[in-house]
């Protein structure tokens, strides 16, 4: 539950039952940035009753709007449900090359070189590794589940074999990521490989479906409605079809 999820040190007190009621079902990550946000408003609120005014002008006068905007959608819609998301200017993605991809391999500490291979390979996100069960005999993921209501994890697949995975946390691989970038004048952070893999997937010819559903993004609605599409038997040989990806093996040379 909420308590459990969220960071005392990071949040302070702990929140009114409410408020617990309409976060219970978000991730911990998403629970301490929207109670973050909503401590900040309470202050900015004083003693004053919550109005449709107040959201508005402690909208307009923060930072970080569309992280308000969606606290204040999920705690009062009733006062912000005119509000619109601010415009966001679509910038392409520029990824690395593949010999971008074999400087930063190259330079990364030994042993996270598994988990730089296994990020390209399966398209999960880093978060989502940890605590996963790998079958090794099929190759398969199955993804630590996740709490929250916006990711949609199923399952995935490696080419790779390896031992066992490092002890890591999502914040310290960042920081293995970020050091490595450094050293070696390329930027590359572990959630970048999740794009490396659409990139290299869909340039194999994999369908767009298949794309979404390897990275987590399709509803588990649409996973039920559609078993047969998304049933393990069926995506390992979508995998084995379109993931031979050069720049993968061309990496671990």
């Amino acid at each position: 539950m909420l308590r459990r999820t969220l960071n005392p040190t990071a949040v302070g007190s702990n929140p009114p039952q409410p408020v617990i009621m309409k976060l219970r079902d978000l991730s911990g990550s998403t629970v301490e940035s929207y109670y973050s946000a909503y401590t900040i408003f309470m202050k900015f609120k004083g003693d004053g009753e919550v109005t449709k005014e107040i959201v508005q002008e402690y909208y307009i006068t923060h930072k970080n709007r569309r992280n308000n905007l969606s606290m204040l959608r999920l705690l009062y819609p009733e006062f912000s449900k005119d509000i619109k998301f601010p415009h966001r200017i679509w910038k392409p993605m520029i990824l690395p090359t593949k010999d971008q991809l074999k400087v930063f391999y190259d330079a990364l500490p030994d042993k996270y070189k598994p988990i730089f291979t296994l990020l390209c390979e399966c398209g999960l996100r880093v978060g989502e590794l940890i605590g996963a069960t790998f079958d090794k005999y099929n190759k398969m993921i199955i993804p630590h589940v996740h709490e929250g209501q916006t990711k949609h994890s199923w399952i995935s697949f490696y080419r790779t074999e390896f031992n066992e995975l490092p002890p890591f946390t999502v914040d310290g691989l960042n920081h293995i990521f970020a050091k490595t970038s450094k050293k070696c004048g390329v930027k590359v952070y572990p959630h970048l490989l999740r794009s490396v893999f659409a990139r290299e997937a869909s340039l194999n010819g994999m369908p767009s479906q298949y794309i979404d559903a390897f990275c987590g993004r399709v509803p588990q609605s649409v996973l039920a409605r559609s078993y047969t599409d998304f049933s393990p038997e069926t995506l390992k040989q979508v995998y084995n079809k379109y993931t031979n990806i050069p720049v993968l093996h061309e990496v671990r040379l």
